[in-house]
């Protein structure tokens, strides 16, 4: 809980970059953090009026109290079975995955098992806007495969299992490896990760380092909350730009542009 004192301001700032690097909060809370700098500025009035401190300080708590209870909520479990469960076996996450069809399962290096819940209406109206905008592409050169959030790939150096919302393989490394089989193990050249409502800006931007980390060749990590574009390249460059300037697949997506505005519309 914040406690108020004279330097009350800079504190705010404070709570609101916090929140808006999204290191711990949700996007409901940093929405609601428009209602903390109004409550800061009531403060800031009332010093020289008749409140006591004590009472600010129970108003603006209450006030950042109400925002945290106003957040969405967020499901993001992570189990350590230890030597019961190996998930370096594809079997044991695709029998899990088989029995529990309500939910879904990624690892990570520690072969820890990630459970999420599905994603709500938007985020899956957004990926399958997303996938279709790039199957479309391939279905003119056919130079890959695309898959969906459902699509799993077991990563060669941190040895985890994971689903990009939407991705894309060369043809070419895709020869060598029996797809039907288990998780292709194989990082994609091409990756997205649109962040829903609930997910901590953080933990997806680790997600995409992961990908770079084990091969990835481009990744755009899409936030719809900041209307920004996260975009990691293999060399180690990392850009962000906005909604507003189209987005290029560069080498890795010959002639592939993509206009986000035309997907995520002001509401």
């Amino acid at each position: 809980m914040l406690k108020v004192n004279e330097k009350l301001p800079k504190n705010i700032r404070i709570k609101v970059n916090i929140q808006e690097n999204m290191k711990t909060y949700t996007n409901k809370e940093t929405e609601n953090v428009v209602a903390v700098q109004e409550t800061a500025t009531t403060y800031l009035i009332a010093k020289n009026m008749s409140k006591t401190k004590q009472e600010l300080d129970n108003e603006i708590n209450e006030q950042i109290e109400k925002n945290i209870e106003a957040a969405e909520p967020y499901f993001r479990c992570v189990l350590n079975f230890g030597d019961l469960l190996d998930f370096n076996d594809d079997h044991v996450l695709l029998r899990l995955s088989s029995l529990n069809s309500h939910l879904q399962f990624e690892t990570d290096r520690n072969n820890n098992l990630i459970v999420r819940m599905p994603t709500k209406f938007n985020t899956s109206r957004g990926n399958n806007a997303l996938g279709a905008k790039l199957y479309n592409w391939n279905e003119e050169h056919q130079l890959g495969e695309v898959t969906d959030s459902n699509g799993g790939f077991h990563l060669p150096v941190t040895n985890s299992v994971k689903a990009p919302d939407v991705a894309f393989i060369l043809n070419a490394r895709l020869e060598n490896i029996d797809i039907k089989k288990g998780f292709p193990n194989v990082a994609p050249d091409f990756v997205i990760e649109l962040r829903s409502d609930s997910d901590r800006l953080q933990e997806v931007i680790e997600k995409m380092l992961e990908y770079i980390e084990n091969g990835v060749r481009l990744g755009w990590l899409i936030d719809p909350q900041t209307e920004n574009v996260h975009i990691y390249r293999l060399n180690g460059n990392h850009t962000i730009q906005t909604f507003d300037e189209k987005l290029s697949g560069e080498e890795v997506l010959p002639k592939f542009e993509l206009d986000l505005r035309n997907i995520f519309k002001k509401k």
